[in-house]
Protein backbone atom coordinates (compact mmCIF):
# COMPACT_ATOMS: atom_id res chain seq x y z
CA UNK A 1 0.00 0.00 0.00
CA UNK A 2 1.40 3.36 -1.01
CA UNK A 3 1.76 6.10 1.55
CA UNK A 4 1.51 9.82 1.04
CA UNK A 5 3.11 10.59 4.40
CA UNK A 6 5.87 13.17 4.30
CA UNK A 7 8.27 13.71 7.16
CA UNK A 8 10.58 16.70 7.03
CA UNK A 9 13.60 15.55 9.01
CA UNK A 10 14.83 19.13 9.17
CA UNK A 11 11.71 20.44 10.88
CA UNK A 12 10.67 20.80 14.50
CA UNK A 13 8.12 18.00 14.06
CA UNK A 14 10.85 15.38 14.47
CA UNK A 15 13.19 15.74 17.43
CA UNK A 16 16.93 15.89 16.81
CA UNK A 17 17.36 12.59 18.65
CA UNK A 18 14.71 10.85 16.53
CA UNK A 19 16.12 12.20 13.26
CA UNK A 20 19.64 11.16 14.27
CA UNK A 21 18.47 7.65 15.18
CA UNK A 22 16.68 7.26 11.84
CA UNK A 23 19.77 8.43 9.94
CA UNK A 24 21.93 5.98 11.89
CA UNK A 25 19.48 3.19 11.09
CA UNK A 26 19.54 4.16 7.42
CA UNK A 27 23.35 3.91 7.44
CA UNK A 28 22.86 0.18 8.13
CA UNK A 29 20.56 -0.01 5.09
CA UNK A 30 23.11 1.40 2.59
CA UNK A 31 23.71 -1.29 -0.02
CA UNK A 32 20.34 -2.95 0.58
CA UNK A 33 16.83 -2.60 -0.82
CA UNK A 34 15.80 -1.15 2.56
CA UNK A 35 17.77 2.10 2.05
CA UNK A 36 15.51 5.04 3.00
CA UNK A 37 17.33 7.90 1.29
CA UNK A 38 18.74 9.68 4.34
CA UNK A 39 22.25 8.29 4.82
CA UNK A 40 25.11 9.42 2.62
CA UNK A 41 26.53 6.71 0.34
CA UNK A 42 27.99 8.65 -2.59
CA UNK A 43 31.51 9.76 -3.44
CA UNK A 44 32.58 13.25 -2.41
CA UNK A 45 32.73 14.17 -6.11
CA UNK A 46 28.93 13.98 -6.34
CA UNK A 47 28.09 15.81 -3.11
CA UNK A 48 26.58 18.86 -4.83
CA UNK A 49 24.13 16.67 -6.73
CA UNK A 50 23.22 14.24 -3.98
CA UNK A 51 23.03 16.19 -0.74
CA UNK A 52 20.47 18.63 -2.16
CA UNK A 53 18.15 16.12 -3.82
CA UNK A 54 15.10 14.41 -2.34
CA UNK A 55 15.10 11.13 -0.45
CA UNK A 56 13.20 9.55 -3.36
CA UNK A 57 15.88 10.63 -5.86
CA UNK A 58 18.63 9.36 -3.56
CA UNK A 59 16.86 5.99 -3.32
CA UNK A 60 16.55 5.85 -7.10
CA UNK A 61 20.26 6.63 -7.63
CA UNK A 62 21.19 4.08 -4.94
CA UNK A 63 19.03 1.41 -6.59
CA UNK A 64 20.45 2.12 -10.05
CA UNK A 65 24.03 1.98 -8.76
CA UNK A 66 23.27 -1.41 -7.21
CA UNK A 67 21.56 -2.69 -10.37
CA UNK A 68 24.59 -1.64 -12.42
CA UNK A 69 26.93 -3.42 -10.01
CA UNK A 70 28.73 -0.18 -9.19
CA UNK A 71 30.50 0.63 -5.94
CA UNK A 72 28.10 2.96 -4.14
CA UNK A 73 30.88 5.36 -3.19
CA UNK A 74 32.75 5.02 -6.47
CA UNK A 75 33.44 7.57 -9.19
CA UNK A 76 33.08 6.92 -12.92
CA UNK A 77 31.35 8.15 -16.05
CA UNK A 78 28.67 5.53 -15.37
CA UNK A 79 28.05 6.90 -11.86
CA UNK A 80 27.70 10.43 -13.22
CA UNK A 81 25.46 9.28 -16.06
CA UNK A 82 23.09 7.58 -13.60
CA UNK A 83 22.99 10.66 -11.35
CA UNK A 84 22.36 13.01 -14.28
CA UNK A 85 19.68 10.71 -15.69
CA UNK A 86 17.81 10.47 -12.38
CA UNK A 87 18.16 14.19 -11.61
CA UNK A 88 17.64 15.48 -15.17
CA UNK A 89 15.65 18.72 -14.99
CA UNK A 90 15.83 18.96 -11.18
CA UNK A 91 16.80 22.34 -9.74
CA UNK A 92 18.94 21.83 -6.66
CA UNK A 93 18.97 24.06 -3.58
CA UNK A 94 22.13 25.66 -4.96
CA UNK A 95 20.04 26.94 -7.89
CA UNK A 96 21.78 24.63 -10.38
CA UNK A 97 19.44 22.73 -12.72
CA UNK A 98 20.81 19.31 -13.60
CA UNK A 99 20.98 18.66 -17.32
CA UNK A 100 21.86 15.20 -18.58
CA UNK A 101 24.76 15.30 -21.00
CA UNK A 102 23.92 13.50 -24.25
CA UNK A 103 26.59 11.08 -25.42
Amino acid sequence: MASNSIIDFNSEVVTFEAAQAIRQLDETFVGTDSYLGLAYFWAYEYRHYMRDCTMAKRRKVHKRFMQAGLELDGESEEHLDIIETVLDGVTLASGHTVKREEA
